[in-house]
């Protein structure tokens, strides 16, 4: 019941064009325990990220080629661009490093970037 028609005893004539109210949360954390932000450390012209941006991560995701990640490489956070190589091994660039090739093991695709959120106002 709206709270006009609590006031009144009618509904509104309106009612039928009312939307809901906007959520953030359900607009972008459609799996919110395998989803997490992360805020963007440097600018990378290649990605369209600037310093101070926020993605969103969701780690229940598997890259399709062309998704942005985040991958761990020499035990830092990196976001990459996934592709496969022509023998369709999965590469990750700019660093040219195929993700069946593992030199340690603390190097994988940790999610895949599903938003991109910056502040306009400085």
């Amino acid at each position: 019941m709206s709270e006009i028609q609590e006031m009144t005893g009618f509904q509104s004539p309106c009612a039928e064009y009312a939307e809901d109210r906007l959520s953030l949360d359900q607009r972008f954390l459609t799996n919110p325990p395998a989803m997490y932000p992360l805020k963007v450390g440097t600018d990378s012209k290649l990605f369209e990220l600037k310093k101070g941006d926020h993605i969103i991560v969701d780690r229940s995701l598997n890259p399709k080629v062309g998704d942005l990640v985040v991958a761990v490489i020499n035990n830092e956070f990196k976001i990459a661009r996934f592709s496969r190589n022509t023998n369709g091994e999965g590469l990750l660039l700019p660093f040219n490093k195929k993700v069946g090739d593992v030199e340690a093991e603390e190097d994988f695709i940790w999610g895949v970037v599903s938003s991109q959120h910056r502040n306009t106002r400085l």
